[in-house]
């Protein structure tokens, strides 16, 4: 069930009410669950937006001294980091008029998007209310915008975005070891590729180099096939 809502409450009276805890169905909440409304201010999100981001999805309200007074961190977070995969989202939930709205995110220096009618599985009884929902889209923060653990969630949400997208790195073909050469040579060295010509070897100074596979030792060249073999067969 989607929850629609609507707070028209006295201006300190949000302050005072606490969060409910989740329920265990809450806690499996995902952003996909949530309808954002119309956008009222900003660019429409569409999935492909927040697919693989970390999404703040704020409810805040123009009559909410709390709320006004988190606008500004919110939009210095977005800034520092929307190129890190960040994606933020404010709902309005009382009913305020564009007019009212405007100058207050223009004061804040609001750049991200504004919806007004965002229905959600959770229902919101106080405000300011903040989610954080992960890369995986599912929901890892409800809370506050203005206490350490809400940063704490953005921060690591980002970190393990940042960790997913790191390239993976090639294992070697073979691990560092000493090679010779047919003049009886020795080379320390890791193989990363090899073919039938030419073997690749990382050197300890991280050098790569092309070395002919002729000319290494009869036993060198029985090890480099071996492993292509081997890999081969994976």
């Amino acid at each position: 069930m989607k929850h629609q809502t609507r707070l028209v409450l006295p201006l300190f009276a949000a302050v005072a009410m606490l969060v409910p805890s989740l329920t265990a169905a809450e806690k499996k909440a995902k952003f996909t669950d949530w309808d954002l409304g119309k956008v009222a201010f900003g660019e429409k999100l569409g999935r492909k937006d927040t697919k693989g981001k970390v999404v703040v999805l704020e409810y805040w309200g123009v009559n909410c001294p709390p709320c006004i007074a988190s606008l500004p961190h919110l939009a210095e977070m977005d800034r520092e980091h929307r190129d890190d995969g960040l994606v933020i989202i404010g709902a309005e939930c009382q009913m305020s008029t564009k007019d009212q709205m405007k100058p207050l995110l223009e004061k804040a220096k609001v750049d991200y998007t504004i919806v007004e009618g965002a229905e959600g599985p959770i229902e919101v009884t106080a405000i300011p209310r903040v989610f954080v929902f992960g890369t995986d889209g599912m929901l890892v923060f409800d809370g506050r915008p203005s206490g350490p653990e809400f940063e704490e969630a953005v921060t690591n949400a980002l970190g393990s975005s940042a960790s997913e997208a790191e390239p993976e790195v090639a294992a070697n073909l073979i691990e560092q070891r000493d090679w010779t050469n047919a003049s009886g040579g020795r080379i320390e060295a890791a193989v990363t590729k090899a073919d039938s010509k030419t073997v690749t070897f990382l050197m300890a100074n991280g050098k790569s180099v092309d070395y002919p596979l002729a000319k290494l030792s009869e036993e060198s060249q029985k090890a480099i096939a071996e492993a292509l073999e081997a890999a081969d067969a994976e």
